[in-house]
């Protein structure tokens, strides 16, 4: 569904670019383009540099710790897709200011095909940063789930093992057993 809607939404603008935006109109966007690309990509590089989150991973069930690490995984190949557009989008807009005089004498279609193109990749770049977003938030999710069945099962644990420890201090206490005689009837005086 999610590539789906992505697919319609990276044609619809190419589409919008290549019908409303004149590649020369689109000359002067490129420098704060650039700059919001690589502001984006920067936090991306970051994001990649950050690994595995630090957990006590001895407290995660394996099946839990494999599900958390696969998810991270995934992720961490999303960034790199991401790296991927970005640095396609970016070499090509740096690469049409240093060409603008010449691309006056391209044909009317040859601008058109180029000012799509720059559409698809920045709302396909849009559109991955917003995926990524909403996977790194439902990767904290599953983060604070493990955490906190972990939580209530060391507690669990603790008192279990504190209850087992009464039990045993009671029954080292030496205590006698009294005696207790069978019951009475109650007399009628």
């Amino acid at each position: 569904m999610i590539q789906k809607v992505t697919i319609g939404a990276v044609l619809a603008t190419a589409a919008l670019f290549g019908w409303g935006v004149p590649l020369l109109r689109l000359f002067d966007a490129f420098q704060p383009m650039i700059v919001a690309l690589s502001i984006m990509l920067a936090a991306i590089l970051v994001r990649l540099n950050r690994g595995m989150p630090t957990l006590d991973w001895k407290s995660l069930e394996p099946e839990e710790r494999s599900r958390l690490t696969g998810s991270i995984v995934a992720l961490t190949k999303e960034y790199a897709y991401i790296v991927g557009i970005k640095a396609v989008l970016i070499t090509t807009l740096v690469s049409l200011t240093v060409v603008k005089e010449e691309a006056k004498l391209w044909g009317d279609w040859t601008g058109l095909g180029v000012s799509a193109a720059i559409g698809a990749l920045a709302a396909l770049s849009v559109a991955r940063m917003g995926y990524v977003i909403w996977r790194d938030y439902d990767i904290v999710r599953l983060q604070k789930k493990l955490i906190d069945a972990s939580g209530v099962r060391e507690k669990l644990e603790a008192e279990t093992k504190a209850s087992s420890q009464r039990v045993a201090d009671i029954r080292s206490a030496g205590l006698r057993k009294i005696s207790s005689a069978d019951p009475q009837p109650w007399s009628e005086q």
